[in-house]
């Protein structure tokens, strides 16, 4: 735009030939597309990666896939409230879904643009609060059943914890209804997001809309090789807002990503 500017200043004072206005027009033109490739080719193409100091296997995983929760799939809630109104605004106006498929393109463009700006900005962080220790009475993370056979409700859990492993279905039903206490919240390394213990159970009878996200963590059942694992979690973001989902997830070049989920609640 500069250089348009100057080209401009060039024949302000006298008049341009005929013969000129041609060029003039394709070379403004080159400097446009050239001035748009260049803002493209500024902007961030993927999810920045926070670094994950854990040596240990289980603490490892859980750091990883906290990350890609709280930044894929608790709907944009770690975002500060300017940016979460840009989506909410797209949404009403791609209310069907035809609409909402065809604008999936844009939505991760900006949900990565939004993620790269967050990075590392602790001041516009949101607080996530980590429990590890669950009310009594609390329903299992993921709000299953006790015993394997009472699954049936459920044919895609049964489904995936049979195909994880045939012979210890039980056990791992056992493992992902158990709330996790061996990681604290202060142990977690997040760049764009806070996460804190969890305080007592909020009164959602009173609840006044005060932010609050609370994450339940099940522990963890790994396969014979430690690539694959399955663990469940629940996401609590108010009285009538969250839900609960068991997860499969994998080792991809050294780092645990979401392979599967299924969600079992929503509220």
């Amino acid at each position: 735009m500069q250089s348009a500017f100057i080209l401009q200043q060039l024949f302000i004072s006298q008049p341009i030939p005929v013969s000129y206005i041609m060029p003039i027009r394709l070379v403004l033109f080159v400097l446009l597309v050239l001035s748009a490739t260049s803002q493209l080719a500024c902007q961030p193409t993927t999810f920045r990666q926070c670094p994950n100091p854990h040596k240990d296997p289980t603490k490892r995983l859980y750091n990883d896939i906290v990350t890609e929760l709280i930044e894929r799939r608790f709907y944009n809630m770690y975002l500060p409230k300017e940016q979460q109104e840009i989506f909410s605004k797209r949404y009403q106006v791609a209310n069907s879904q035809a609409a909402m498929i065809a604008d999936t393109a844009w939505r991760r463009t900006q949900s990565i643009r939004f993620q790269n700006k967050l990075f590392q900005d602790t001041a516009n962080f949101r607080t996530f609060q980590l429990v590890t220790v669950p009310p009594k009475n609390a329903r299992t993370p993921a709000g299953l059943p006790a015993s394997f056979s009472e699954l049936r409700a459920s044919p895609d859990i049964a489904a995936m914890l049979t195909a994880f492993s045939s012979q210890q279905q039980q056990a791992v039903l056992d493992s992902i209804n158990e709330v996790q206490a061996g990681m604290s919240a202060q142990e977690f390394t997040l760049c764009t997001a806070r996460l804190q213990a969890a305080t007592s159970e909020p009164n959602w009878r009173y609840w006044t809309g005060q932010d609050v996200q609370r994450i339940t963590l099940s522990k963890v059942f790994f396969n014979e090789q430690r690539t694959q694992a399955i663990l469940s979690f629940g996401w609590l973001c108010g009285p009538r807002c969250g839900f609960g989902e068991v997860l499969l997830v994998e080792q991809v070049a050294g780092r645990w990503r979401i392979k599967q989920a299924i969600q079992t609640w929503i509220s």
